[in-house]
């Protein structure tokens, strides 16, 4: 009895149909950023181990031969600001993408694996609106590339921590608070707010923060909620991001999005689509955490292919040769030609039939298997007249 091999806990064995796949999706997404002036770069996936890391208890951490700590790369972002200040110290503004796998020793279930394939962007050097439009611009467009219909929700995590400041909240008390926030549970919120006994009109912008969600016309809502100066000035940036769009209609604001309050400085965002309940794209600015300016987002490619349709790769096997020459040919052209592995015709047909094989190239010519193939006059101009 043959044992059935598995891999380990959230990780996965990849077939060619979804690595096809895969690949097409990454060089889409690879042409649409490098249009716009975003290098390529990478990093190893090797690196010394950094117990201030941001995911530093998410790493999967070893001994090296000299008895040094090594973790498997779990976030591209902080290898990337290494790459940058050695590499790039006064080259402003920069732009760098960036594809590979990162670990993460989360628990592993079906929408969190522990291996996935991290896609992203990074704009260094400059913070202002329009650096933070083209981020989110380019989001939305990374979601269109592929086919999705996007919607894009806006926050402004410093909103809430303008708020906490203004009530005097303790540090101690403000990482409950604002998960209570950005998962809109209003009753641990109300649970968390009512011993600290603060004035009441905070009291209440704080308690109903995270109804501001909707267009863009909910800043004007936000602005009744917390009129002071320094709230005001944090709605002024997202206003001011708003009007670098020419089309503002997939835009949504959600003044409640409070995550990582000490490490987001600016605007952050979500990319969504229609009928996938989770974010496919998440990013923002985080201006002094790693580099003095910087932005961007990433995107994780497993989850993107359950987003997307479920079609037959373009790629697949289209013709079983039993000819070299007219398959160098079609190869040449473009078209996938598998050469087969058996001299006899009708043991070749039969398996081109059950492999889904549209074509059967021969001494005597172009046999379709498919009929009405689009592609057979093509495949016949191809591969020339002595073939037809």
């Amino acid at each position: 009895m043959t044992t059935r091999i598995t891999p380990p806990d959230g990780t996965r064995f990849t077939l060619p149909e979804e690595a096809i796949s895969k690949t097409e999706v990454i060089a889409k997404l690879r042409q649409l950023y490098h249009t716009w002036g975003y290098k390529l770069v990478d990093v190893p996936a090797l690196e010394k181990y950094d117990p201030n890391h941001p995911r530093a208890h998410q790493s999967f951490k070893f001994a090296d031969q000299d008895g040094s700590v090594l973790a498997l790369r779990s976030d591209f972002t902080p290898a990337l600001s290494q790459l940058i200040r050695a590499n790039y110290p006064d080259d402003v503004p920069l732009r760098l993408q960036y594809c590979g796998d990162v670990w993460q020793g989360t628990k592993p279930d079906f929408n969190a694996t522990r291996e996935f394939t991290q896609i992203g962007l990074e704009l260094v050097g400059v913070s202002n609106a329009r650096a933070d439009a083209e981020l989110i611009h380019l989001a939305r467009e990374s979601l269109r590339t592929v086919g999705l219909n996007p919607r894009v929700e806006l926050g402004n995590p410093s909103f809430v921590k303008t708020l906490f400041d203004l009530a005097e909240i303790e540090e101690t008390e403000r990482e409950k608070i604002a998960d209570a926030i950005d998962r809109k549970d209003q009753r641990t919120l109300q649970s968390l707010l009512e011993p600290l006994n603060l004035a009441k009109d905070l009291h209440h912008a704080l308690l109903n923060v995270s109804d501001l969600y909707g267009d863009i016309h909910i800043l004007k809502e936000a602005h009744s909620l917390a009129p002071w100066p320094e709230t005001t000035r944090e709605l002024k940036r997202l206003d001011e991001i708003i009007s670098e769009f020419e089309d503002s209609s997939e835009l949504l604001l959600d003044l409640g999005m409070a995550r990582r309050l000490s490490y987001y400085t600016g605007v952050t965002f979500r990319a969504y689509t229609f009928d996938f309940g989770q974010p496919l794209i998440g990013g923002g600015r985080y201006d002094g955490a790693l580099l003095p300016f910087a932005a961007g987002f990433s995107l994780g490619l497993e989850r993107l292919m359950r987003a997307l349709p479920k079609t037959q790769s373009a790629t697949s096997t289209l013709v079983l040769s039993l000819e070299d020459a007219p398959a160098r040919l079609l190869r040449k052209a473009g078209y996938s030609v598998e050469r087969t592995l058996m001299t006899d015709l009708d043991e070749a047909r039969l398996y081109a039939q059950q492999k889904g094989i549209a074509f059967l190239l021969t001494e005597r010519g172009l046999e379709p298997l498919v009929r009405n193939h689009p592609l057979y006059t093509e495949l016949l101009l191809a591969l020339g007249e002595g073939h037809a």
